[in-house]
């Protein structure tokens, strides 16, 4: 399926609030993001291109907004393989079925282990189709939310 925009995707940094001295992110993550030409993406990145990274030991909240015109979900993830969040919730409510279009919901989780995550959308073939950003837990350093 394709988008409506102009293919040339925002800035991330505009999708991340990081405060530093409590080690709380929020990161806002528009699934469907309309400045794309494909709708299977979060804030117009596809397939990996998208990367939060955040250290050990920090709060992260994930504000998924579904702007595409079919059923997203956002969730912590292992691989492209996974059909379950890393943890029950460490996802939007029933990450299979899916947020609809218009709809929107967050959660939290705390990592507490370096690793590489992904954040995808388990709705049957969202994944394949490149809605998914990559999640990279360090041990430390700082959070950022990139894209090249």
């Amino acid at each position: 399926m394709t988008g409506t925009g102009s293919g040339t995707p925002p800035d991330p940094k505009t999708f991340i609030k990081v405060d530093s001295a409590t080690h709380i992110v929020v990161v806002t993550l528009i699934a469907g993001h309309p400045a794309t030409d494909n709708q299977f993406n979060y804030d117009g990145y596809s397939s990996g291109a998208l990367v939060l990274t955040v250290p050990v030991g920090w709060q992260v909240t994930i504000q998924c907004l579904n702007h595409g015109t079919v059923p997203n979900s956002c969730a912590i993830v292992t691989d492209g393989k996974a059909t379950e969040p890393v943890q029950a919730d460490w996802s939007t409510p029933n990450p299979q079925r899916g947020l609809d279009p218009g709809q929107s919901s967050g959660f939290e989780f705390n990592p507490t282990a370096a690793g590489s995550y992904r954040i995808a959308s388990l709705v049957g073939g969202n994944e394949a189709s490149g809605m998914w950003a990559d999640l990279e837990i360090t041990a430390s350093g700082v959070t950022t939310l990139t894209a090249p």
